[in-house]
């Protein structure tokens, strides 16, 4: 039987985790169990892969484990034995990731990747989410900002797998295009 790679590992566990969160009506506390949980696992980059190896024997995996559960709740805490179990503590940050995805996806929520070439202001942060919000139907967006002197002007926006490119850069190579065809 062929091994499952670690995005599918993640989307299985995750779909069941908030099937069952949804059930408890704690879906929110879960995602921010896990969120926690992403950052020990980001400061302690080894750590996946310490429990699940057979450089420790399970007696001595044991109290770091049960030094993981015991912050969260039940769920939480049979989600980590059930990994630890199987073998598939180092797949837990694509579970997050995945959990995090169909969390937003739930609740509404978006995230768009804007790249301008001066940072934007409130304003038009809060316009530019209004926009994206109506656009996707979502009720609410996370913008993550970036800047890039080669736009020129405008702004470059991605969500989920759309392109919104409203920079001057783009209008140029259009121009420059429709030019040298003529």
């Amino acid at each position: 039987m062929a091994k499952l790679d670690r995005q599918t590992v993640g989307t299985r566990y995750a779909k069941a985790l908030l099937a069952v969160a949804n059930e408890q009506n704690n879906a929110a506390q879960i995602l921010d169990e896990l969120q926690e949980l992403a950052q020990v696992f980001a400061a302690q980059p080894d750590l996946g892969q310490i429990l699940t190896d057979n450089r420790l024997s399970a007696l001595e995996k044991a109290p770091i484990l049960t030094g993981l559960q015991q912050p969260f709740s039940k769920l939480t805490q049979t989600l980590l034995k059930m990994m630890f179990d199987y073998k598939r503590m180092t797949d837990l940050p694509d579970v997050v990731t995945a959990y995090e995805r169909f969390y937003d996806a739930q609740q509404g929520i978006i995230e768009a990747f804007v790249t301008s070439v001066v940072p934007l202001s409130t304003d038009q942060q809060t316009a530019l989410q209004e926009t994206l919000a109506k656009r996707y139907g979502a009720t609410a967006v996370h913008l993550h900002l970036q800047q890039d002197p080669a736009l020129i002007g405008g702004v470059v926006v991605r969500v989920h797998d759309e392109v919104l490119d409203g920079s001057v850069a783009r209008r140029l190579a259009h121009l420059k295009q429709a030019l040298m065809t003529s």
